[in-house]
């Protein structure tokens, strides 16, 4: 039962965090937006954007954070073994790994507003791959 508290805790801390970074960088977004923005800040007012972004980024967070805790639970049970400062090795780097490959092609997409995805694929490595681990051992 810890394990699904942890994922949902750390999946709703993900939630405080994707907000806060991702309203900060489409304030800088909205002055200047790149091509592959220009379309869709045009459509909907930042307003009913960033409303949407919050009233999905709680649930979504959630349930990745609950599915990766049952993916630690199932990589805990089957290879054991702790590093990184983490209780699990193979999940920590995973997570990074898979972190990192999906954040990718947003970056390239995104221009000169790289540093906010980055900032959100580093905070959900930490979250994902080390306070996860953390909270549910």
């Amino acid at each position: 039962m810890a394990f699904l508290i942890a994922g949902l805790a750390s999946g709703l801390f993900m939630a405080h965090i994707f907000i806060t970074i991702g309203c900060v960088t489409m304030f800088f977004a909205l002055k200047n937006p790149p091509p592959a923005f220009a379309v869709l800040f045009a459509r909907f007012p930042p307003g009913v954007f960033v409303i949407s972004v919050m009233i999905f980024s709680y649930p979504v967070w959630a349930i990745i954070g609950t599915a990766l805790a049952f993916l630690f639970l199932a990589l805990q049970n089957a290879f054991p073994g702790a590093g990184l400062g983490s209780p699990n090795l193979i999940y920590t780097v995973g997570v990074s790994f898979a972190a990192i490959l999906l954040a990718l092609p947003l970056i390239f997409l995104a221009g000169r507003l790289w540093t906010g995805l980055v900032c959100i694929t580093i905070f959900s490595i930490a979250t994902f791959g080390w306070m996860l681990p953390l909270l549910a051992s």
